[in-house]
């Protein structure tokens, strides 16, 4: 097998937790008052020292109050907020496994991240605690069906209280004001920090479990690949949310350790974006498509202060000529390629910050990857500079999917290896370029829909007989779009719609 190696490699050590990397900071030290994490939808702020202190004791807390065993899984389903920093840090230091699950999507959907998870414990946030139970309710009866036994979490309500007598955080944790005793382990590759929900190559969203190790690998990966994009100057304003793995790594571990500040924005909403911008001045943007055609669409950065903006972090493809040009001239930004995936703890591959290269052209893989390029269903190697499926090996990837043997067996075709299900090019020197996607999921946007899904929905209708979908690129919104063909069971009609996304 031809394998593809980065142009740097790193020393990553196996003894280093999460927990104990967030007491530790790049060089020079960041100092205990500098800020880590502001909010708009309680309007709170952190310090380095705030955060490790309220998750310490609140991971005490915890601890004393549930007893929970090692490696306990605990759901996190809430808007982006300091209380999400402090939470997810409380649960590591406990010993437990993050479990993500976005807040604002629907019960059905809330109830396929418990079965995924199957979490021991739930923090909630209190405004949706009735809609957390009736996902459990579904998730009881699916895992039943499947033949698993398991017992529903107990539940945690956060920022808002609810009229149940759930436990509050941090009214009912508020007395314990010593910090949890920091965990040592010998080795983290093994002990898991979190359960991300992401479809991988295809089929409905598994459970991507990543290790303590894999989230540490990745914070030294990007530090070592090029940290002058990443000062303890920077900021951004998050509002993509932090239950996805493209705002995890930074916001939660990275940040804390290069001194990245983040304003947690619960829900986007333009306008609000804006005055976000004019008050916090960023200069880290995250390039969501619909976003950054906002920006250049509109008379947004005209009429709020963005003139400390430095770049956008773009994961999908290039804009069209005269929307590049537009966006280019509305603030002093540059368009950083960057590749990524849920199974590689966030990154992959990242445009460094003086590199010049074209818009198709992602970037260097980052240190101590390594990749392959396979063809004809992965039997033989990609010929020299052409095309091939992305195999990738490093310490930032995961070893498999929660309570999903036969998902393992079909990302991991070799032991070690995930084949991502894109296809890509690789220079000789570890360059990435993403020409195309082997796996059969429609990427609209930045989520990942499953035709398999949107056909059991067309299929269940009275008036089809036989759908089928598939997508479209649409160059106006840079994304693709579900299309869907049907037959009429009962006039034999032909029908061509498209499906939009919500």
């Amino acid at each position: 097998m031809k394998i593809y190696t980065s142009h740097k490699q790193i020393t990553i050590p196996v003894d280093l937790s999460l927990t104990q990397l967030l007491h530790n900071s790049t060089t020079p030290p960041l100092l205990p008052s500098h800020l880590i994490t502001t909010d708009s939808l309680t309007n709170r702020s952190l310090t380095l020292h705030e955060l490790r202190t309220i998750a310490g004791r609140l991971a005490n807390g915890l601890s004393q109050t549930f007893k929970p065993r090692d490696q306990s899984r605990w759901a996190v389903v809430l808007p982006n907020s300091c209380d999400y920093v402090e939470i997810v840090h409380a649960i590591l230091w406990t010993g437990g496994v993050v479990c993500p699950i976005n807040y604002a999507i629907v019960p059905n959907e809330i109830a396929h991240g418990l079965t995924v998870t199957r979490p021991n414990f739930a923090i909630v946030y209190g405004g949706r605690i009735s809609a957390f139970e009736e996902a459990i309710t579904i998730a009881e009866e699916r895992l039943r069906a499947q033949g698993v036994q398991w017992t529903p979490p107990k539940i945690i309500s956060v920022i808002e209280r609810c009229p149940k007598s759930y436990p509050h955080i941090p009214d009912d944790f508020a007395s314990f004001k010593d910090t949890l005793k920091i965990p040592q382990y010998l080795d983290t590759r093994q002990r898991l920090a979190t359960i991300h929900l992401s479809s991988g190559t295809t089929g409905a969203p598994k459970g991507v479990e990543l290790t303590h190790y894999n989230f540490v690998s990745n914070v030294l990966q990007l530090e070592a690949h090029d940290s002058a994009q990443f000062h303890r100057g920077s900021s951004i304003i998050a509002y993509t949310p932090f239950s996805h793995i493209a705002n995890t790594t930074i916001p939660f571990f990275f940040s804390p350790y290069m001194g990245i500040h983040h304003h947690a924005m619960p829900a986007y909403n333009l306008e609000a974006f804006a005055q976000l911008v004019d008050s916090v001045k960023p200069t880290i943007f995250q390039g969501v498509s619909s976003v950054v055609l906002s920006l250049a669409n509109t008379d947004i950065t005209e009429r709020y202060d963005f003139s400390k903006a430095e770049k956008i972090d773009c994961g999908g493809p290039p804009l069209k000529k005269d929307a590049f040009n537009r966006l280019m001239s509305k603030a002093p930004w540059r368009i950083n390629q960057v590749y990524g995936m849920t199974e590689g703890a966030g990154y992959i591959a990242y445009q460094r910050k003086h590199d010049v290269q074209p818009d198709t052209v992602v970037g260097p893989l980052l240190p101590n990857i390594e990749a392959a390029l396979r063809t004809n269903a992965g039997k033989d190697d990609a010929p020299e500079g052409q095309p091939g499926e992305l195999w990738l090996r490093g310490p930032n990837i995961t070893h498999g999917y929660a309570f999903n043997p036969e998902a393992n067996r079909s990302a991991f075709p070799i032991q070690g290896w995930y084949n991502t299900g894109d296809v890509c090019t690789i220079t000789s020197t570890g360059v990435v370029s993403v020409v195309g996607r082997t796996k059969e999921l429609i990427k609209y946007k930045d989520f990942q829909v499953s035709p398999l899904e949107l056909e059991a929905h067309l299929n269940s209708h009275r008036l089809v007989g036989e759908g089928a979908v598939g997508s479209v690129w649409d160059e106006d919104l840079l994304t693709e779009l579900p299309t869907a063909t049907a037959i009429d069971s009962v006039i034999d009609l032909f029908l061509s719609s498209r499906l939009r996304v919500a």
